[in-house]
């Protein structure tokens, strides 16, 4: 037997004694937050023995210590609502009303249930190790209050968010996004006491590597010092700052089955879901420049940043691609960086940890290895409590967080003429989705509007179809909006409306337009730039222009990517185009034309981040140079 364990940030193996573990479980659930909670519970209402390790001082995760008390997407159903109607009963009574659930009293009702039912809870502690024959794991090394512990166990639910157990077991794990490895910033919560109410203030407070102890505590500190004020008025009065901060995106394992935004798209992976996930793809990161194409051309180019979407969750997501004995439930599930923003929302980590119970469950009676555990067995139990129901395989919605009687179920066009009527408004969005979905059998009705066309709406929408689809024949029109710095904003969303003039800049980079370079150029160079009246105008209502000037960085950011992508395939202009990023970049005052933000807030840190995504595109075209 092995013991792995994580040395100076490496994984390193030793061989120990057969039999290291003074106490065995059936299931040990790694992290008893959001989906560890649920997790620990439903696997001890089976019977099953189960070790609950937590690091904090209380179950609940980012709903309790994170002080995130309330629900915004997700899909209803399973046994966390059975807790929420107990939470509802302490609301007034024995805890204080607040808006939202009150963090204590769900903390209390997680607890009660997990120690009804046997669970052994082991606050402020972490697992530092796993035992390991081949790669299956049969038990785990962890520290607490009582010193360094060493525990044996059927199945291991790593629960820990950052896949940490998954990671010491050798789980190849992904982070970040593929251009520059960032995640999505975190958000930091302030409670208060206003006007008689208890309310929370959540804030983006910045980007940060919580796998490294120094960028997670450095993060913690700038977020809360952003959130304390030097008084405060007599109606309104600080309560406290939550000690855990709300961190969106993680590792990822990399599992049997990877869900991929592309992939939902095109509606693969839809068979044997274990629940269904419903959220927006939740863009908090405002540098859409730096996505991928795939969520570009939903999110900027179709303007449908507000659309909810269902996806199917099958176990295989939660299965490692090698190791036995282990399953992950959370955000650290086999998900790429661009649907991991959809498939994160709290009642859908509930529904993953009680899943990940279920199929333990099964896996130990039947003495089988989980990737055996039949879904014929499996689906009746999460379709009795809740945790899957055909119901919320809902589609894709325009839908409202704070009045759900507003939804509105989106059907894709098919008829042309109903793709034309779409386009030939302000809120093109589903119509120009709708032609990306047809393909090339819509391009030459596209062309024939475009060109024939005499509203303005219907001319330019076409080309932005087109562009979506590859299709060359709108650059002429692109190029128009560029340079015109076409200021509409489509009118689809409730929020994150995106401009047309930028969303330009972005197709003509898809299509890599060598004819738009010195109009990209002049936008990043020429100080001039930021006198235009343009970028006076706040285009997003929930963003003050003093704090993020929204619509400059939208230019400079998608000119930048765009002119690195024409770059990355014509060879020709990297000189030219090289040379236009560094003056752009080199002295940093870009970033004071891009933000008023000082540094350590997470508006200059993504700014900032714009250097870094030049600097490395620049060394890789050097390196290609030097080697032919």
């Amino acid at each position: 037997m092995k013991l792995l364990q994580k040395v100076d940030a490496l994984v390193v193996e030793k061989e120990v004694a057969e039999s290291p573990c003074s106490e065995s479980y059936d299931v040990i659930v790694a992290g008893l937050g959001t989906a560890g909670a649920i997790a620990a519970i439903a696997a001890a209402r089976r019977g099953l023995k189960v070790l609950g390790i937590e690091r904090m001082n209380s179950m609940g995760g980012t709903g309790t210590a994170g002080a995130v008390n309330g629900y915004y997407f997700g899909s209803p159903s399973g046994l966390f609502e059975e807790l929420d109607q107990e939470i509802e009963e302490y609301h007034g009574k024995v805890y204080a009303k607040f808006s939202g659930f009150n963090p204590d009293a769900k903390k209390y009702a997680l607890e009660r249930a997990a120690l009804e039912h046997g669970v052994h809870l082991c606050y402020e502690s972490a697992v530092t190790g796993v035992f390991m024959e081949g790669n299956g794991i049969k038990g785990v090394q962890w520290v607490g209050p009582r010193g360094l512990k060493a525990s044996g166990c059927k199945i291991v639910i790593d629960c820990t968010g950052d896949a940490e157990v998954s990671l010491l077991a050798g789980c190849k794990t992904h982070m970040g996004r593929e251009l520059d490895g960032r995640s999505q910033p975190f958000t930091s919560v302030k409670v208060c006491l206003r006007a008689g109410d208890i309310v929370r203030t959540n804030l983006d407070s910045g980007c940060t590597d919580q796998t490294n102890a120094f960028h997670l505590s450095e993060g913690i500190v700038n977020a809360h010092a952003r959130q304390l004020e030097d008084t405060y008025p007599e109606e309104e009065r600080l309560f406290y700052l939550a000690p855990l901060i709300g961190i969106r995106e993680g590792r990822r394992i990399e599992g049997r089955v990877t869900l991929t935004l592309s992939d939902e798209f095109q509606g693969k992976h839809r068979e044997n879901p274990v629940f269904y996930a419903s959220a927006d793809v939740d863009k908090h990161g405002r540098d859409n420049a730096m996505e991928s194409e795939v969520l570009q051309d939903w999110f900027v180019a179709s303007n449908l940043g507000a659309v909810n979407i269902s996806v199917p969750v099958p176990l295989e997501v939660m299965i490692p691609k090698e190791q036995e004995g282990i399953l992950v439930a959370g955000r650290c599930m086999s998900l790429d960086h661009d649907l991991s923003a959809c498939v994160r929302m709290q009642r859908d980590m509930q529904k993953a940890g009680e899943a990940a119970a279920e199929a333990a469950w099964l896996s130990i009676r039947k003495s089988i290895p989980i990737h055996d555990v039949s879904y014929e067995e499996l689906r009746p139990i999460l379709e009795q409590s809740g945790c899957l129901d055909e119901k919320n395989n809902t589609g894709a919605i325009f839908a409202y967080p704070a009045d759900p009687g507003r939804n509105k179920s989106i059907e894709w066009l098919t008829d042309p003429e109903q793709i034309r009527e779409g386009l030939s408004g302000a809120k093109p969005g589903v119509a120009i989705w709708s032609s990306k979905r047809l393909g090339d059998a819509i391009i030459p009705y596209l062309r024939e509007w475009m060109e024939a066309a005499e509203g303005e709406f219907l001319k330019k929408h076409c080309a932005i179809a087109l562009a979506v689809l590859g299709d060359r024949s709108s650059l002429p029109l692109l190029r128009e909006m560029v340079q015109e710095r076409d200021s509409f904003v489509l009118q689809d969303c409730r929020k994150n409306n995106q401009m047309r003039g930028y969303m330009s800049i972005y197709l003509s980079g898809k299509l890599r337009d060598t004819g738009i370079i010195s109009e990209l150029c002049n936008i990043i160079e020429n100080p001039e730039e930021l006198q235009k009246p343009l970028y006076e105008k706040n285009t997003d209502s929930s963003i003050a222009a003093a704090v993020f000037r929204i619509n400059y960085f939208q230019y400079f950011a998608h000119s930048v990517m765009a002119l690195i992508k024409i770059g990355n395939s014509h060879q020709e202009w990297r000189d030219v185009i090289g040379k236009a990023l560094n003056r752009a970049v080199e002295d940093g005052s870009y970033i004071q034309r891009i933000t008023s933000r000082e540094p350590g807030t997470y508006e200059y840190s993504v700014t900032d981040n714009i250097k870094h995504v030049v600097k490395t595109a620049l060394e890789g075209w050097r390196e290609t140079k030097s080697r032919r």
